[in-house]
């Protein structure tokens, strides 16, 4: 069964014990900004959920002639909070019909990226296949400069996506409780609820949050591990 923004909020008004919606300060409106709010600027950020993995893929060719490439752009994504270790390339046009993959190395430490490939060098660098990538704050940079296209597969964790007015449905209906008390906590600090509304609502929060981390653990205890070498 399908969970909407509308089971968001009559789990969140139960929560919060506002269950007038004419009451200026506990509107729909107003409460699915809660909702959204902790969807895109907390949900995201404070653990990563076996649903959120997705593949983030762009190209880059030869006319960005020092490598650097924000992130997010409208070349890159703006969906994605967070990469993971693995980078993979590949000329975009390859000559036949076959499609060679590698892998790049990915840093995240500028210092370290740096240190071996020189800073402000973009005038000396030599055009070829790229083999390292930095990714740090808002850029991708990578080295060597391309010489071609290249097609760049990315593995990650996406933002997950606001919900809009109306009756919109969850992507998962078993987030339904934990997007409700998450937003119900915020809202209840910021109007000053009593202790003991504070206290329920963040036990009920608690639970609905290692419910999440437990599905995901279960999903990747079945992935069978491999070694990075």
């Amino acid at each position: 069964m399908s969970r909407s923004s509308s089971d968001i909020l009559r789990v969140m008004r139960l929560a919060i014990g506002r269950r007038n919606s004419r009451d200026p300060d506990s509107t729909d409106d107003l409460l699915l900004q809660y909702v959204n709010d902790f969807i895109s600027l907390t949900m995201s950020d404070e653990f990563k959920i076996f649903e959120q993995f997705r593949t983030l893929s762009f190209v880059i060719d030869e006319t960005t002639t020092d490598g650097v490439y924000s992130f997010p752009s409208n070349d890159t994504s703006d969906d994605f909070i967070n990469i993971t270790s693995e980078v993979m390339a590949s000329l975009t046009d390859p000559v036949g019909s076959s499609v060679s993959w590698y892998s790049l190395n990915l840093y995240q430490d500028p210092g370290e990226f740096y240190s071996y490939w020189g800073v402000n060098n973009e005038d000396v660098l030599i055009a070829g296949q790229p083999t390292d990538v930095l990714y740090h704050g808002n850029e991708f940079v990578f080295r060597t400069i391309p010489n071609d296209s290249y097609t760049i597969k990315m593995y990650g964790y996406q933002r997950v996506s606001e919900l809009s007015t109306g009756n919109s449905t969850l992507p998962y209906d078993y987030w339904m409780r934990f997007v409700a008390y998450g937003a119900a906590k915020q809202y209840a600090a910021d109007y000053r609820l009593d202790q003991e509304a504070l206290v329920n609502i963040e036990r009920n929060y608690s639970r609905e949050r290692n419910l999440l981390m437990k599905r995901t653990h279960n999903q990747i205890k079945t992935q069978r591990s491999y070694p990075r070498f």
